[in-house]
């Protein structure tokens, strides 16, 4: 009698304990949120992240409720404010756009990272943005094929530059090499600027970069877009074949943006923030000015924090493997 008597009495306490916790989640995704929410940007003002960042958080304060305000903390490639997001409260009151570069490729290309993958949630993607692979005008090459042909006629003289080592169009660059089986002489710039203006003028081959940047000076005529590095075309130069079309499957390497917020925050709260990500998403004027800015929306596939999190994660590997195979020198 005593042991059914003690078997009840645990049975009611823990249906008590999951009810109080079910409630205590309830609570939290219908109050939430009742303040500003903080997104930390770790890029330049006016820079692609940063811009990406407001047009879609702009879109998911209007179904929150609350404005969700963006702060530039940049530096060290966004890993400053991403470090700065990932020791804050984990209330959901402060999220971070953090991106391939500085939430994949950093702990492949960083000594020490100020932070570890465990330190955060992805709340889900924000934005994809599309690579390409470009020569100067006067390459005799005007396919991905002929790029690499022309590459393995002429080992270790073709030149190609990158926005800095470690990051994340880097080791596109490299994936490319890898994945070809080219030797090229890699060049590292400080930034998209310096390096188109060095394809431009025909100081350097090629490069890899991010499309967005490229779109002008392709449709210009003073460079070549030979291919977007990955399965989808981007939406500023349709034209352009991907890498999956030219023959090429495995050398995908679009960079991304994603909300993140700091370990800990309750999943009732991700689910909300993740809700109105996704809703933000969905619009039509989201889309339409994402496209114009030359990046993609997520698909319907790509959504979700399941989703996210194992995205992540294996972009985090895929890009450890590609710096330790390029013998990638950590910063």
């Amino acid at each position: 009698m005593t042991n059914t008597f003690s078997s009840l009495r645990a049975a009611a306490c823990l249906c008590l304990a999951l009810c109080g916790l079910a409630h205590t989640q309830a609570q939290a995704q219908k109050s939430f949120p009742t303040r500003p929410i903080n997104v930390i940007s770790g890029f330049a003002t006016g820079g692609s992240v940063d811009v990406l960042t407001r047009v879609v958080v702009e879109q998911m304060a209007r179904d929150l409720g609350e404005p969700l305000v963006v702060q530039t903390i940049a530096g060290a490639g966004g890993t400053i404010g991403s470090a700065r997001a990932a020791h804050s409260p984990p209330d959901g009151y402060t999220l971070v756009a953090g991106s391939s570069g500085s939430n994949a490729a950093a702990y492949a290309t960083y000594e020490k990272p100020p932070y570890s993958p465990d330190d955060f949630h992805a709340v889900g993607l924000l934005a994809i943005i599309p690579s390409v692979v470009i020569v100067k005008k006067d390459l005799p090459v005007t396919t991905l094929a002929e790029l690499v042909a022309y590459a393995r006629a002429h080992p270790n003289k073709l030149s190609f530059g990158h926005p800095g080592v470690g990051s994340s169009v880097h080791l596109q660059c490299e994936l490319f090499k890898q994945v070809a089986g080219i030797d090229i002489q890699m060049v590292p710039y400080r930034g998209a600027g310096p390096l188109m203006g060095d394809v431009i003028g025909g100081q350097i081959d090629g490069a890899c970069d991010a499309a967005p940047s490229s779109t002008g000076p392709s449709q210009a005529g003073q460079i070549r877009a030979i291919a977007v590095m990955g399965d989808r075309r981007a939406s500023s130069m349709p034209e352009i074949p991907t890498t999956v079309e030219s023959g090429m499957p495995k050398l995908q390497g679009a960079a991304w943006v994603a909300l993140f917020a700091p370990k800990g925050t309750p999943d009732a709260v991700l689910d909300r923030l993740s809700r109105a990500l996704d809703s933000a998403l969905d619009s039509a004027e989201v889309q339409q000015r994402l496209a114009k800015l030359g990046t993609s929306t997520p698909t319907s596939a790509q959504r979700g924090r399941v989703y996210s999190e194992q995205f992540v994660r294996d972009e985090i590997a895929k890009w450890d493997q590609v710096a330790r195979a390029a013998q990638v020198p950590k910063q």
